[in-house]
């Protein structure tokens, strides 16, 4: 998202226009150096048991989802100084969840209501919520981001296994993004410049996932480029306002059939996405959820633990991109960050030493 109170810092418009093919330099290989971030749980709800974080402002408010007393998730925001709110539901709904939130402190997700199927939605800064209008032949639908004029981006359900991109405009109305050709598609994040980012399915024996950027107002959509001698199984996940984009893709290990998930970014002006490579020493899987203005990309990797994961960043350097462990919990073996603003918060989700998923903040 954009850093309201750095109003004067240079950024690149519309820069999806054009085909975003991306490579830059690769991950630098060694050890891991430390991050001097600390791991602070985050509250949950009164009686719940579990929560996560999913996205932070740069204002530091967090949203995300926290399970009740009951056992129902509710869509959760928390304050700078962590103190949580219930955001609630839609009229006689049973559960929601809080996806994205922009600088001007409007938030979106999705949540059911009484005798309809789960939708998307948004909240207002006062804590009002509101069902976000239908695409024609939708069954479900949910919002996963939001930028700072209003303009919201998700999918829809409206078939077997198929599912339409949407926008949502200011006032509510939904329409699908991009092409009747691309098949299945879905939309994970829009930046200040209307630079949509998602995928696309190809309904195939294949079943090639596309990364695909959307400039609002151009239906023609842009295939991104995937790592060279892999199968095309591209996810992306979020873009910043300088073009930057980040998901996961799968790699390629010469005559092996494997092709591990790896974290990727694709940046203006190359020919092949970045692989940003794994954790020195861990397994052989990584996916990058966000980047924020600073270039700064956060995520997760696999540990040498059996099914581990910890939340790491990537930073750029002069000979790569630099991969960082972000702390676990104590006794925990699972961590995910899911969402970093420009002041360099990070949020998540993390395994404490009870089996409980909870939402975190790194901090210094």
């Amino acid at each position: 998202m954009r850093d309201l109170r750095r109003s004067k810092r240079v950024v690149l418009a519309g820069l999806a226009t054009a085909a975003i093919t991306t490579s830059g330099l690769p991950a630098s290989a060694g050890a891991a150096p430390s991050s001097g971030l600390d791991i602070v749980q985050l509250g949950e709800l009164p009686g719940g048991t579990g929560s996560r974080a999913a996205a932070v402002n740069d204002r530091g408010v967090i949203v995300g989802s926290s399970k009740t007393a009951d056992g129902h998730d509710h869509a959760v925001r928390w304050d700078p100084d962590g103190r949580i709110t219930d955001l609630g539901l839609l009229p006689g709904g049973g559960h929601s969840r809080a996806t994205e939130i922009n600088n001007n402190g409007d938030i979106v997700g999705a949540g059911d209501a009484a005798g309809e199927n789960e939708r998307a939605v948004r909240w207002a800064p006062d804590g009002t919520v509101t069902a976000l209008d239908r695409v024609p032949g939708e069954h479900n639908s949910g919002a996963n981001g939001i930028n700072d004029d209003g303009y919201v981006v998700g999918s829809a359900s409206v078939g077997h296994l198929m599912s339409l991109a949407v926008v949502w405009e200011p006032g509510g109305t939904a329409a699908p993004i991009g092409p009747a050709s691309l098949q299945s598609t879905s939309a994970a994040a829009i930046n200040n410049h209307a630079v949509v980012a998602g995928s696309t399915l190809e309904s195939s024996r294949f079943n090639m996932f596309w990364a695909v950027t959307w400039t609002l107002g151009d239906a023609r959509g842009v295939v991104l480029p995937h790592l060279p001698g892999a199968r095309v199984r591209d996810t992306a996940l979020s873009v910043n306002d300088n073009g930057l984009v980040v998901g996961r893709a799968d790699s390629y290990l010469g005559s092996s059939p494997y092709y591990p998930d790896h974290a990727v970014v694709w940046s203006p002006g190359a020919d092949v996405p970045t692989d940003l490579g794994t954790l020195p020493g861990g397994g052989d899987y990584s996916v990058a959820n966000d980047v924020n203005d600073e270039g700064v990309i956060v995520g997760t990797a696999a540990t040498n633990t059996t099914n581990g994961r910890q939340a790491v960043l990537w930073e750029r350097e002069e000979n790569g991109w630099r991969i960082v462990p972000l702390p676990q919990l104590p006794g925990g073996t699972w961590s995910e960050a899911t969402a970093i603003n420009d002041d360099g918060d990070v949020v998540g989700i993390a395994g404490n030493a009870q089996g409980q998923w909870v939402a975190v903040r790194w901090e210094r």
